[in-house]
């Protein structure tokens, strides 16, 4: 089982650590409901180490990694980040990442842990002329503060002026106990946020100085409990439940990034998706009844089963059961009544506009 730089921090805060993607990573501190919160109102401190990063460096670099995804690279701006997905010949998803433009010739890759290997590979097999891609996860530490105070905090340790410049979805670099330290605003909440990528050697003092200037703000560290909650409230898609490779970009609702005008894989099938609408769609519910929706749960419509519960779960800032189901009735609309199936019982549900949570930057 994988440690990441932080393991023995997380043990002091009295963690309680989990098996992840291969990974000890603290599930909650205290509580997931308070650590949620905390982000929602001040702030709170996520250990993401266990993500992947790529380098891809070369003067082919964007010109390769745009025979990949479906998304126009070219609107990805010098020291901006950009979201998108590779997809297979089938159409489904290998993995959604980020982008991060350092130059033409200098890309930074953020991919999931449980991905990784394979995400590896695939860019290895794939990826032809000038490029040379190197996989530095293992000598990096990704350190997320999210929350409204998150600014207010990080001004205290890093630099305030170009901190205060930055934009989202854009990142800057700077140096930090004498080791480069990337900013970017981004995060993964739907709250006003920042990843920090350093070198394992520096991520405690960096997890720590950012835990110390934020003391009195309300700052707390936060684990996978409640980065699930806030992300599955701001209706973002996880890779293993809205995303896989047997689904479409389009049916798992981010239909929105596919906007570029060069070949990639799956093309046919993933551009008559966004065109046409895929043989299932991703929809957001809401229960009116009593139970707490879960991953798997069936949902019936008025025909019968029409579909399953790809994340369910009591969303502590919106006060109710939510959940993102994938269907095959393509005519559910927001409004509809729905039940969800919870251990053998139909619990009344709502279609809803997604998200349940609006970003709040």
């Amino acid at each position: 089982m994988k440690k990441t730089a932080l393991y023995d921090e997380h043990l002091k805060a009295k963690g309680r650590m989990v098996e992840f993607a291969g990974w000890q990573l603290p599930v909650m501190y205290s509580s997931i409901i308070e650590e949620h919160n905390a982000v929602r109102n001040t702030a709170g401190l996520f250990d993401v180490s266990h993500m992947g990063e790529f380098r891809m460096t070369g003067k082919d670099a964007v010109k390769e990694l745009q025979k990949l995804v479906p998304t126009d690279l070219n609107k990805c701006k010098l020291h901006m980040g950009m979201y998108t997905c590779f997809t297979n010949e089938s159409g489904g998803v290998i993995d959604d990442l980020f982008v991060f433009k350092y130059s033409e010739d200098d890309l930074y890759l953020v991919v999931n842990a449980g991905t990784r290997e394979k995400d590896f590979q695939w860019l290895s097999e794939n990826i032809k002329g000038d490029v040379k891609l190197e996989d530095i996860s293992d000598d990096t530490a990704k350190i997320d503060i999210q929350g409204p105070l998150a600014k207010k905090i990080l001004q205290e340790v890093l630099n305030k002026s170009k901190i205060d410049e930055l934009n989202r979805f854009y990142f800057y670099t700077d140096s930090f106990d004498g080791v480069e330290v990337m900013v970017s605003q981004t995060g993964y909440t739907g709250e006003l946020g920042y990843e920090l990528y350093i070198n394992n050697d520096k991520a405690s003092k960096l997890w720590n100085e950012i835990l110390e200037a934020g003391k009195s703000h309300g700052l707390i560290p936060a684990g996978l409990g409640a980065r699930d909650t806030l992300r599955l409230e701001a209706a973002y898609s996880l890779y293993g439940h809205e995303l896989s490779d047997e689904i479409s970009p389009v049916e798992s609702g981010i239909g929105w990034l596919i906007s570029s005008k060069e070949s990639f894989p799956g093309e046919e099938i993933i551009r008559q998706h966004k065109a046409e609408g895929g043989p299932r769609k991703l929809i957001a519910i809401e229960l009116t009844g009593r139970g707490v929706p879960r991953e798997g749960y069936e949902v019936k419509g008025k025909n019968g089963i029409v579909g399953a519960l790809t994340s369910g779960a009591f969303g502590p800032t919106v006060k109710k059961g939510i959940a993102l189901a994938l269907v095959h009735d393509k005519n559910l609309k927001v409004g509809d009544t729905v039940n969800v199936i919870i251990r053998s019982k139909d619990v009344e549900a709502q279609v809803v506009k997604r998200p349940f949570y609006e970003y709040n930057g």
